[in-house]
């Protein structure tokens, strides 16, 4: 039985993208505010990546 793992993101606006990408996320509170939990997954961490170049090249 293989355990899921979850990404945590704090900013909502990263969140909304993400999940325009087709990603779903849960929203929960914690001590740290509110964050956006994603399964953690390798076309995931691609379009974050993907997303963070983009910002960096349109700064």
């Amino acid at each position: 039985m293989s355990e899921k793992k979850y990404r945590s993101v704090k900013k909502k606006y990263l969140a909304d993208a993400l999940a325009f990408l087709g990603f779903k996320y849960y929203k929960f509170s914690n001590e740290e505010g509110i964050c956006y939990s994603f399964e953690d997954t390798e076309k995931l961490k691609y379009a974050i990546d993907a997303l963070m170049q983009i910002k960096r090249n349109c700064s």
